[in-house]
């Protein structure tokens, strides 16, 4: 199983969003970034047969960004409360193996998703920038059996 653990995209800062952190939304720079970067996935790789979400509205926008940038047009984002902030790479994995698929990709938060990636892959330290993606290839669904494939975001390929 390929395992894709995607950063959300650059989102309001809480200081500036006159409501909760589950809901703090995207900016507008944010969106057309990611949407960019998102496309340019979609040419270069065969990208996720399914994309799971934290529940917080800019990892969700992130997600749908994904979905719509590789068609899955009649797949939609499914949310899991596992994957909010706190998210383990157990949880990740349990997620991931529930939908039976090869390719999955998985958006969520800092710090998480640097320290479940550390997991993963058995050690090691990845700073996860915003919009970031990290494919890791998994023989078997297991805490540090993962193999980094490819490491990308829109800062790194000069988006």
């Amino acid at each position: 199983m390929q395992i894709w653990l995607v950063r959300h995209a650059v989102a309001v800062e809480p200081e500036e969003f006159d409501g909760s952190d589950a809901e703090r939304p995207l900016t507008e720079k944010g969106i057309r970034r990611f949407k960019e970067f998102a496309e340019w996935l979609a040419d270069e790789t065969d990208g996720p047969d399914a994309i799971l979400s934290s529940p917080l509205v800019r990892a969700v926008q992130t997600a749908e960004l994904l979905s719509k940038a590789f068609g899955h047009k009649k797949k939609e984002v499914r949310q899991e409360s596992s994957l909010g902030p706190g998210c383990t790479a157990h949880a990740i994995l349990e997620a991931a193996a529930s939908l039976k698929v090869e390719r999955v990709a998985v958006v969520g938060h800092q710090p998480d998703l640097a320290i479940n990636t550390s997991a993963l892959l058995g050690g090691g330290e990845v700073v996860f920038d915003k919009g970031c993606v990290a494919a890791i290839e998994l023989p078997r669904l297991a805490v540090g059996s993962g193999r980094l494939l490819w490491f990308v975001g829109p800062k790194l390929r000069g988006g």
